[in-house]
Formats: C-alpha cells, sequence, structure tokens
C-alpha cells in the first residue's frame, strides 16, 4: 500500500516535470525513508502518551534520532523488523525511565560509559548501510559534536536541577550505546561467517 503510494507521488512528479525520469529511484527511496521516519516518530509519540510519558519520549527521541544518523549500529534487515524492534525498543526505554530509581549518580555514570563507547565505535556500519572511508571520517567527526554537545545539555540540565530530562537523555546515550555494540558484533559475525 505505502510503496504504491509513494511511487504515484513519483510518478506525478515526473509527468509535471519536477523531477528527472532518471532520479526516479532516488526520489522513490527518499521518501520511503520519509515515511518510514514519519511512522517511526509517531509511534514514539502514540507510545509516549500511552504511558502518559509523551515528554520523555520526545526527549529520548530528539536525543537519539540526530546521534543515531551519524553513530550508526545494529539495523534490523526488513523495515518491518526495523519498526518492530523500534516499538519494542521505545516500550523498554519508557519502562527504564519509568521503574529505575534514578540519582544524579547512576545518570553521571551511564552517560559516562555510553558516552565513551559512542565515542570509540562511532560510526559502525552495517551491512544494510556500509560506509567508505570518507564517510567513516565525516560521520564519526559528526557523531562525535553531536555526542559532545548532548553531553553538554545533560550535564547543565543536573546542574540546573533538571534531573528528569537528563534521565531521558541518559538513557537514549545508554540504548545508542548498545546498538552500536550490537552492530559490532553484527558486522563481525557476517565477515566472520
Amino acid at each position: 500500500m505505502q510503496v504504491k503510494i509513494i511511487q504515484r507521488v513519483t510518478d506525478e512528479l515526473v509527468s509535471n516535470k519536477i523531477i528527472y525520469p532518471e532520479d526516479r529511484e532516488i526520489y522513490t527511496y527518499g521518501l520511503q525513508q520519509g515515511a518510514l521516519m514519519l511512522l517511526n516518530i509517531l509511534t514514539i509519540l502514540f507510545v509516549g502518551r500511552m504511558f502518559g510519558m509523551l515528554w520523555q519520549g520526545v526527549v529520548f527521541m530528539v536525543t537519539y534520532i540526530p546521534l543515531r544518523t551519524y553513530a550508526g549500529g545494529y539495523h534490523a534487515r526488513t523495515q518491518l523488523g526495523c519498526y518492530i524492534s523500534s516499538i519494542v525498543l521505545i516500550v523498554a526505554m519508557l519502562l527504564v525511565i519509568k521503574f529505575i530509581p534514578w540519582t544524579t549518580f547512576i545518570i553521571i555514570m551511564i552517560s559516562i560509559i555510553s558516552g565513551l563507547v559512542i565515542y570509540i565505535l562511532s560510526p559502525v556500519e552495517d551491512s544494510n548501510k556500509p560506509l567508505d572511508s570518507a564517510e567513516v571520517k565525516v560521520y564519526g567527526k559528526k557523531a562525535r559534536m553531536i555526542l559532545g554537545f548532548e553531553f553538554g545539555v545533560l550535564i547543565l540540565l543536573i546542574v540546573f536541577g533538571e534531573n528528569s530530562v537528563a534521565e531521558c537523555m541518559s538513557v537514549s546515550l545508554f540504548t545508542l550505546g548498545v546498538m552500536l555494540v550490537m552492530g559490532e558484533f553484527s558486522t563481525r559475525g557476517r565477515i566472520a561467517g
């Protein structure tokens, strides 16, 4: 269903001479990725609202998505697998935020350990998203810049007593650290196998 709609949109763009016919595949792919991203965002907002944790879901998403874009990590093999794992991930993270007794020490320790993992491993490519050597440099640099910015914001939140927001950011960094480690093992397993 979604693919047919996206193909119709792309066909309209070509017939209206907005895009060149030879660029059809690129635009189709971009529209599919955009639709998936929108679906994931709406799902995160829905799940957050369902748990009565809408703002926590938003903070998690705002922290996670930009860093994940450049840091990489584990990717499911199919779009459906990606969507299902995203739902499981956000539910698990909201439960962690809700039920772990957070202290400033725990927030800082999780953030430091996760930040080190992200800093050292970024970017982790996946067989679905291989990177050339130039992309590895650029993505790694951008991931570390975003990490530095987010870590700075997290420290400021703690200094100003906004630990509840810092918790969400810390969980986001932890989640990304886990995704990077999983991606590293997954990539090595495919290379060895």
